[in-house]
């Protein structure tokens, strides 16, 4: 008994408002009929203040609370509210963490289905694994996960660091107390890698860039050991920040927004603990605020893709 997030939302309230403001935002940062260029051009043109400003702008034609009116209306008494509420976060969160290690992007809001009876979530179309989203779609993801406004607000009074929190950083020490067991598992990958995986990596190669000069691309199996690599940096502390830069490298260093995707992606000692914090060698707790940091700046939420409905 599930049913995909983008259809409990659709039920409550219409995104054609925030949809419609975005275009036309993005249409002044660029040309009117300039399509996915005009992405780019937000990177390039606007402000971190201005970006925020109108980010905001746009979540405010939206309830904040479609989430937790679901909620309510899947519960018979508030216990059940509090089961259900306690059982989307947990599981939430075990799956961002997750999805972040394996780089799961494409994070929609069709690509999340709740069971309607317990409030667990999981996730599905895997498309976009391995960091693939930020290295190859035309408008590069930087988010790790998906923890927007109405995920958060779910768990109002103390949003995002109560029980998401804990159960992210549980999650990840989990993983990094025994990272060989995932390690191996995704062994298969350099082995036996699949038609995509020979596909990205052809697309790697016509893309170029100064990492050739790093890796011995005559190796049979050098996509597949750099991907795995980026998952053996997670799970030993690297600063989430640091791993989003060095997949736009591989992806989009010949593009001419290509520093200002890695400037919004590091974001500021100012603004974000991200940019505060080292390379690597960070502690699972550490990781984890850097993530949520990442995940919930509208520096960032107020750049991507419209189809991702960042606001929502």
């Amino acid at each position: 008994n599930c049913l995909r997030i983008a259809a409990i939302f659709a039920s409550l309230h219409s995104s054609r408002g925030p949809r419609a403001d975005y275009s036309e935002w993005l249409s002044k940062m660029g040309d009117r009929n300039a399509g996915l260029a005009n992405y780019a051009s937000a990177y390039k043109k606007a402000s971190r203040n201005e970006t925020v400003t109108s980010f905001q702008q746009r979540e405010n034609l939206v309830p904040g609370d479609l989430l937790r009116r679901a909620f309510v209306k899947m519960s018979t008494t508030p216990e059940a509210f509090l089961s259900l509420r306690s059982h989307f976060a947990s599981s939430h969160a075990l799956m961002c963490i997750s999805h972040w290690i394996l780089g799961i992007g494409d994070r929609h809001l069709s690509n999340f289905m709740v069971n309607m009876e317990t409030g667990g979530v999981v996730g599905i179309d895997f498309g976009h694994a391995f960091g693939s989203a930020t290295q190859f779609l035309p408008v590069p993801e930087l988010i790790p996960f998906r923890l927007t406004r109405q995920f958060v607000n779910l768990m109002l009074p103390l949003k995002e660091t109560s029980l998401i929190n804990s159960v992210m950083v549980h999650s990840l020490k989990a993983y990094r107390l025994y990272p060989d067991l995932l390690i191996n598992t995704m062994d298969i990958f350099v082995k036996e890698p699949s038609l995509d995986w020979k596909n990205f990596e052809l697309k790697q190669l016509k893309k170029g860039g100064t990492w050739t000069k790093e890796i011995n691309v005559d190796e049979v199996n050098w996509y597949p050991l750099q991907k795995v690599n980026f998952a053996r940096r997670k799970l030993a502390g690297a600063n989430p920040a640091a791993i989003t830069s060095d997949e736009l490298r591989l992806g989009h260093e010949k593009s001419p927004a290509y520093r200002f995707y890695v400037s919004v992606a590091r974001g500021s000692k100012e603004h974000n603990i991200r940019a505060r914090e080292a390379e690597d060698g960070l502690s699972e707790e550490v990781q984890v605020k850097c993530l949520i940091d990442q995940a919930t700046d509208p520096n960032i939420l107020g750049r991507v893709y419209e189809g991702w409905d960042p606001w929502m």
